[in-house]
């Protein structure tokens, strides 16, 4: 299991990688588990875009004790603090620590960066021009958020902007949603799921 902090270089040089984001389960550690559980052993990683991050915790203690045919992680973890989420949180593994949970983080894929927020630091609620702004200054291939709890995708001077919607608490007639990402150094791709 590799977090963001251990830095997912494994990642960088990829030839191609499919990376499964998911955000806001909101304490529906059920709906988190079933989507794993959906698609075991087809992602390169997992984003999750903040809110819930106990319920990944919960997860990635389960999966470090399960034997490697139960394990439904993926070898590399990002994760962001939502605001509904606490900066830091008890791993219970081997051995106990504490878990700092970042506000954003980055990492490159096929060599495309991608940008990861909760989202509420950046306005999305009213618009995501703050966040296009960041990146396009930044020079990230896709930023993934979350917050809003819609499922959305737009690319905009060549940028992904990726909202997975909530896998818990969907809006705006919105299902229970989650999304994959097929990155390649040629491009992004994207398909959400419904729950």
């Amino acid at each position: 299991m590799h977090l963001i902090q251990e830095k997912t270089k494994n990642l960088a040089n990829k030839e191609s990688a499919k990376i499964l984001v998911i955000s806001d389960s909101h304490g529906q550690t059920r709906n988190l588990r079933s989507v794993l559980e959906a698609q075991k052993n087809t992602c390169d990683a997992l984003v999750f875009t903040g809110d819930g991050i106990m319920d990944l915790i919960t997860i990635m203690e389960e999966d470090f004790n399960s034997p490697p045919e139960h394990k439904i992680l993926p070898q590399n973890i990002i994760f962001v603090r939502g605001n509904g989420d606490s900066p830091y949180y008890n791993f219970f593994t081997d051995k106990p620590q504490i878990l700092q949970i970042p506000e954003d983080a980055s990492f490159t894929v096929a060599h495309k960066k991608i940008f990861v927020t909760h989202g509420h630091f950046f306005g999305v609620y009213y618009s995501t021009q703050e966040l296009l702004d960041y990146l396009e200054k930044n020079r990230f291939d896709a930023g993934l958020f979350g917050h809003t709890h819609v499922p959305f995708a737009r690319f905009s001077n060549d940028i992904l902007l990726l909202n997975p919607g909530s896998i818990s608490l969907p809006r705006n007639n919105s299902q229970k949603s989650y999304a994959v990402l097929t990155v390649t150094k040629e491009n992004i791709k994207y398909e959400f799921f419904e729950l």
